[in-house]
């Protein structure tokens, strides 16, 4: 848990470090920000390890790791989608940010919904769902060194993140569609045993 509550506390270092870069010709703050997101990508991975590798799993751990895992991406998300804070011609596009974000609000208020009415609620982690967290972190990190791989080789970026925007997109949007099918098998097993 103490790599969770690091990847929470690095979050507003990493969005301070981002907006200071914004606006500015030269991003001297670029590899600074693309660092510490790494960092935080890096310590969800061996967050998760360790915890399955030692066994030590909390509530509180389990409840939180989403939490950071969703914060980081939906606020790099947002701001990366602004012109003045992307790269030139690197902005993630309007339509993949509604489906990372529905994604999520799909599965909130779905789960809200169960609970309501089941009393109880199951969220566990779906191959899908990790492709899309995998996905949306490899796009966010080609997105802050976009103008860096553009000036090696223009065309090599250009495809490079728009391949990722339409990977996120269709991986997320299946995602979105697994989650809902499980929700309905949970519904469905309630209602069968409340019969």
């Amino acid at each position: 848990m103490g790599l969770t509550m690091l990847r929470l506390l690095l979050l507003p270092v990493f969005l301070f470090t981002l907006l200071l870069d914004a606006n500015t010709e030269l991003h001297p703050y670029r590899w600074l920000a693309v660092s510490i997101f790494v960092v935080m990508a890096i310590t969800d991975k061996l967050d998760g390890y360790l915890a399955r590798k030692l066994k030590q799993t909390s509530k509180l751990g389990t409840l939180l790791d989403p939490i950071a895992d969703k914060l980081l991406i939906a606020c790099s998300v947002i701001l990366l989608s602004f012109s003045w804070v992307a790269p030139s011609g690197f902005q993630v596009p309007r339509i993949v940010v509604f489906l990372v974000y529905g994604k999520d609000l799909v599965v909130v208020v779905g789960s809200l919904a169960l609970l309501s009415l089941a009393g109880k609620v199951t969220i566990t982690p779906r191959p899908l769902g990790k492709l899309g967290t995998f996905l949306q972190l490899s796009m966010l990190i080609a997105t802050l060194i976009g103008s860096d791989l553009a000036r090696i080789d223009a065309s090599f970026a250009w495809w490079t993140i728009r391949t990722l925007w339409v990977a996120v997109g269709l991986v997320t949007t299946a995602a979105c569609a697994d989650y809902v099918v499980q929700g309905l098998k949970q519904f469905s097993r309630w209602r069968s045993s409340s019969k």
